[in-house]
């Protein structure tokens, strides 16, 4: 007769609250609106480091050379040298580039610049895609493509003059070049603070290295494994190479990204696990609040089993009914928090994320359902620890001590 009494009495006091005690109901509310907001944040905040480390690897990697080989002296017949570099195992990409550092000068403002030379016969894909976005082509001799946030920063537009300053290298004197500003990308990476994009062999000359390659940038199948890829070529090339990799220039935030992600993500776990244990409280104020009902239902012929069960059916249903609303609340901020911060930086008239800071200037999301399912089991299992202790409680309790004031 009793068999799904437990689960109707858990299910009744769950639907009826604290009703008749404004503590409890309260309690009840706060244990709910806890668990919501912090299996939300954790969905959001995870999705968003997710979508920062996805951005790495394929925005700003597909920009940044996984391999940089660098010539001691440069490299003459760069054509032929860069056909057996791309026959190589795990070479997906080589392009030749010449590059120059200085300071780039306008309208009495001075910023640093990283020239990078490129030719339109090996463009990279990365970059090849940035360009096409915007209906652009590699410049011409004495022309140049700069960024957005560079080109802003000191006020020049298309057509416009622009002074290159490179220092002095071996040997030479310091030297000022004359460009035209033939066009304006967005990489939305940390590169629109100083790439400056040129032909091939006018950054050779600029560079002291006239008809010569600096090097190859390459893009390799395993990302991760960079650096031992870099030692394998250079077993395989002629003397006189030596190499960089992604993780000498981007190591850093690569490193900072996962460290993020781990340290917020378990700051945010600690946030459902206080909300989970809320429950406590509220099963607790609960069983002091039914203690007569309980009393009764055991004179009735309730086990303790069965008592037991009730209070945890109660504490799971205000659980899983937190849980739930959490995961509906992150899932759909998934999908809305990256319009939204747009829509603040608009009404603002401020930038939020700024490529002088951040590796990348808006705000990435990555929703990955296997965090979301991970996410609810523990917050789940949390749930049910932290009901196990009021539910004994109230299995314990003495009817007739309950009982025996009652007229």
């Amino acid at each position: 007769m009793f068999k799904s009494v437990p689960v109707f009495i858990g299910l009744r006091y769950f639907t009826a609250g604290g009703r008749g005690n404004l503590l409890v109901s309260f309690i009840s509310m706060l244990a709910i609106a806890g668990l919501a907001l912090g299996v939300a944040l954790l969905i959001l905040v995870l999705s968003v480091m997710n979508g920062f480390d996805r951005e790495l690897r394929e925005r700003i990697l597909s920009v940044v050379p996984h391999v940089q080989l660098i010539h001691g002296v440069g490299v003459k017949d760069w054509r032929q040298q860069r056909q057996l570099i791309a026959g190589l195992d795990q070479v997906t990409e080589v392009t030749a580039y010449n590059e120059a550092e200085g300071l780039i000068h306008s309208r009495q403002r001075t910023r640093p610049v990283q020239l990078l030379g490129i030719s339109a016969e090996a463009l990279p894909a990365g970059l090849g895609s940035v360009l096409q976005a915007d209906n652009l082509a590699l410049p011409g001799v004495n022309e140049l493509l700069l960024p957005k946030p560079l080109a802003e920063d000191l006020n020049v537009t298309l057509g416009q003059r622009v002074t290159v300053i490179i220092p002095a290298i071996n040997g030479t004197k310091t030297a000022a070049y004359a460009f035209v500003v033939k066009g304006i990308f967005a990489t939305h990476t940390e590169l629109d603070q100083v790439l400056g994009l040129a032909s091939l062999s006018q950054v050779g000359d600029i560079a002291g290295a006239p008809g010569l390659v600096q090097g190859f940038r390459l893009q390799v199948e395993d990302q991760f494994n960079a650096r031992e890829i870099g030692y394998q070529l250079l077993e395989q090339l002629p003397f006189g190479y030596g190499f960089r990799d992604w993780f000498q220039t981007h190591g850093n935030l690569y490193q900072a990204i996962q460290l993020s992600r781990n340290l917020v993500g378990l700051l945010i776990f600690l946030i459902v696990a206080i909300a989970a244990f809320n429950v406590v409280s509220m099963l607790m104020m609960s069983v002091v609040n039914k203690r007569k009902d309980i009393a009764i239902l055991q004179t009735l012929g309730l086990s303790r089993g069965s008592l037991v069960r009730v209070f945890l059916i109660q504490g799971a249903m205000i659980g899983l009914f937190g849980i739930g609303l959490g995961m509906l609340l992150g899932i759909a901020g998934c999908y809305w928090v990256a319009d939204l911060v747009l829509w603040v930086e608009s009404l603002m008239g401020a930038s939020f994320l700024n490529t002088a800071v951040y590796p990348i200037d808006y705000i990435p999301v990555d929703l990955r359902w296997q965090d979301v399912a991970s996410i609810a089991a523990v917050a789940i299992s949390l749930n049910i620890v932290a009901t196990i202790y009021p539910a004994l409680r109230a299995s314990r309790m003495v009817p007739a001590e309950e009982l025996r004031f009652e007229g």
